[in-house]
């Protein structure tokens, strides 16, 4: 994976903290559509994904534990789903506010740009999420690139101190 992003960027407005991810993969759009969409695809990196992603359907990721409602479990709804380059859902993770997930995909050459912006969060969530985004991203390139997807919780642990604020 080559990027222009790795890190992502922290913006504030007055309406809420954006996380933003500009990451290039190795392969065409419609093969990293199919591993941002296609609950099998979904599954190798980032958790089963149960639901109907069309444009009003719900749908619930399941990060820990394969089971309904459970704490480690993000729930919500389809907004825009473009195939193949733009899924826009809501976010609902345990304990926080709903807050919105945006992809967008363009080719990039022999490659694709993948583009995540996860908007509405307080800053000290979002701060979290550069982290969490960072290590799931970091899933997503050994996903494919064919490799063994490595450990989130790892990736998560070397990820945060990039983005401690002293």
């Amino acid at each position: 994976m080559s990027g222009t992003d790795l890190r992502g960027v922290l913006s504030t407005t007055p309406r809420g903290a954006t996380v933003r991810f500009e990451r290039r993969y190795a392969t065409d759009v419609d093969d990293l559509w199919a591993c941002v969409t296609d609950p099998e695809r979904v599954a190798r990196w980032l958790g089963p994904l149960h639901g109907d992603l069309r444009v009003g359907g719900r749908y619930e990721l399941r990060m820990g534990e394969d089971e309904p409602g459970a704490d480690q479990n993000a729930t919500g709804e389809v907004l825009v789903c473009d195939r193949p380059d733009r899924l826009d859902v809501s976010w609902q993770f345990p304990g926080e506010p709903v807050t919105h997930v945006g992809v967008t995909l363009r080719a990039d050459g022999d490659g694709t740009v993948l583009v995540l912006e996860h908007r509405d969060l307080t800053e000290p969530a979002a701060r979290g999420y550069l982290s969490g985004w960072h290590a799931t991203l970091d899933q997503l390139d050994d996903q494919v690139a064919g490799r063994t997807v490595r450990d989130w919780g790892e990736l998560f642990g070397a990820a945060q101190p990039l983005y401690r604020q002293d």
